[in-house]
C-alpha cells in the first residue's frame, strides 16, 4: 500500500512540475517575442551610424570616408564595419535606438 502512495505522489509532483515549466516556458517566450519586436522596431538607421561615426573621426589623423563605412542590417540589431586598407574590420554595434562603436576602433582603423 505504501508503495502505491508513493507513486501516486511521485506521479502528482511530476504533474506539477511539469505545469510549472509549461508556464514558466509560455512566459518566457512571450517575452522573448516582445524583446524581439521592440528590437526590430527600434533598430537605428544608417544616418544614426554615420553621424557618430564622423563625431568621433573627427580627431583622427587619417581621414576616413563615408562610404568605407558599412552597416550590416540583421533586422533585431546591425553591425557596424569599416573598410580600412582593403580590410572590414567591425567597429560597433547598433540596437534597440542606440550605437556603440568600440573603444579599440581608432586603433582598428589606423593599424591594419
Amino acid at each position: 500500500m505504501e508503495s502505491i502512495i508513493v507513486v501516486v505522489l511521485v506521479v502528482v509532483a511530476i504533474y506539477i512540475v511539469y505545469k510549472i515549466f509549461t508556464t514558466l516556458f509560455k512566459w518566457i517566450l512571450i517575452g522573448l517575442v516582445v524583446v524581439l519586436a521592440i528590437a526590430f522596431f527600434s533598430n537605428p538607421d544608417e544616418s544614426n551610424y554615420k553621424k557618430k561615426f564622423k563625431d568621433i573621426t573627427k580627431n583622427l589623423p587619417v581621414k576616413v570616408k563615408d562610404d568605407a563605412l558599412q552597416v550590416d542590417d540583421y533586422k533585431v540589431f546591425s553591425l557596424v564595419r569599416v573598410r580600412s586598407k582593403g580590410e572590414k574590420k567591425t567597429v560597433g554595434v547598433g540596437a534597440f535606438g542606440k550605437v556603440w562603436y568600440f573603444d579599440d576602433m581608432k586603433e582598428k582603423i589606423m593599424n591594419p
